[in-house]
């Protein structure tokens, strides 16, 4: 038994099942999952997907991968094409699929080159592994991509703004938290996850994610500890005042909740506990930078941008903010600091120095 088989029968499965026409492949315990990782890798498409899907450790990237698998799967039975052998999906038919996702989809070139790319990472996994001849997908050309960064940061002015009128919100609401329970509820929750985005910069699936346990408060330090990208560990230390304000958050709204219980959950009246999802996240940043009058597109992924940009504009080395921000590489940080250096540039061309004013 190989060491990927031995490690696989321990990583948590991607709860979306995979499956094409008449087979399907699923696994309701630990013990089915056990005895099918013992067997060595097929031809069968989907076996060889599934072994593709659990060499990742994060659960995030198997499901990314997973859902693209699915979609090109889906796409060769809407055509009828017969691909149950990983031998079949050759070179022609990743030019059609190619072709359709550039014309019948509305999709951007960057998810058209992610769902191209996943394709050659699972061929590649295949070739490595003696399965087929030749990765078809090293014939395909990508659609190229401008390297920038995902999101535009805001600025110092605009991410002050932002945690100034929240923290006024949930002021007026909480004087009158009797009468309107759950706005104040929802401005606490508000408040507190924006601006912990701001000053920690962590990606919005870890603070998702953070659970009581995870938080540690002590009299000299405070920080959180994250499971970041790779299932890796990282712990950031947290100001003195956003570590005031969670702990005070978790008295107030979460005092009763348990060691494993996420520290950021809906505010609806639900009958379990649900974490917060993403996508109420991203609700929350653009309908609150959309309230203080900015009009530019922003997402949750601003907040990590704008700690980045802030850190740089202060000095900090780009080694330390790469850190910071646990970028596995120093070339990710650089396209924040890129940017920022542009926009930089940009403002400066509005100065005109010819101007005179009496």
């Amino acid at each position: 038994m190989s060491k990927n088989h031995n490690e696989i029968s321990h990583r948590p499965l991607p709860e979306t099942t995979i499956q094409s026409r008449n087979q399907q492949l699923s696994f309701n315990s630990k013990e089915a999952l056990s005895l099918w990782a013992q067997k060595p890798l097929s031809q069968n498409l989907n076996d060889t997907i599934l072994h593709f899907i659990m060499s990742f450790q994060s659960i995030h990237t198997q499901k990314n991968y997973l859902n693209d698998l699915k979609s090109f799967l889906n796409f060769t039975s809407n055509i009828n094409y017969k691909c149950e052998s990983i031998s079949e999906v050759n070179e022609k038919i990743l030019i059609t699929w190619h072709e359709y996702l550039s014309t019948k989809t509305n999709l951007s070139q960057v998810s058209i080159r992610r769902k191209l790319m996943t394709l050659s990472s699972f061929l590649e996994f295949c070739f490595k592994r003696d399965l087929i001849k030749e990765n078809a997908m090293k014939f395909i050309r990508l659609p190229k991509l401008i390297e920038q960064s995902k999101t535009n940061a805001f600025t110092e002015s605009e991410s002050k703004k932002i945690v100034a009128y929240l923290k006024n919100e949930w002021k007026i609401l909480s004087e009158k938290s009797n009468q309107c329970v759950r706005k104040y509820k929802a401005a606490y929750l508000k408040y507190a996850v924006i601006s912990t985005l701001f000053s920690v910069g962590m990606r919005v699936n870890e603070l998702c994610e953070i659970k009581i346990s995870d938080l540690e408060f002590n009299e000299d330090f405070s920080r959180v500890h994250l499971k970041t990208k790779g299932n890796k560990d990282h712990a950031p230390f947290l100001h003195d005042t956003i570590a005031k304000l969670i702990k005070n958050y978790v008295n107030e709204m979460r005092s009763e909740a348990k060691e494993n219980e996420y520290l950021f959950i809906r505010t609806q009246d639900v009958k379990n506990v649900n974490k917060l999802s993403q996508v109420a996240i991203y609700n929350m940043i653009v309908d609150t930078a959309q309230k203080v009058g900015i009009e530019k597109k922003v997402s949750p992924h601003s907040c990590r941008a704008t700690l980045a940009t802030l850190l740089h504009k202060k000095g900090t080395p780009i080694a330390s903010i790469q850190k910071i921000l646990n970028h596995n590489s120093i070339t990710t940080t650089a396209i924040y600091i890129k940017k920022a250096d542009e926009l930089q540039e940009a403002a400066a061309t509005k100065i005109n120095i010819m101007e005179n004013k009496k």
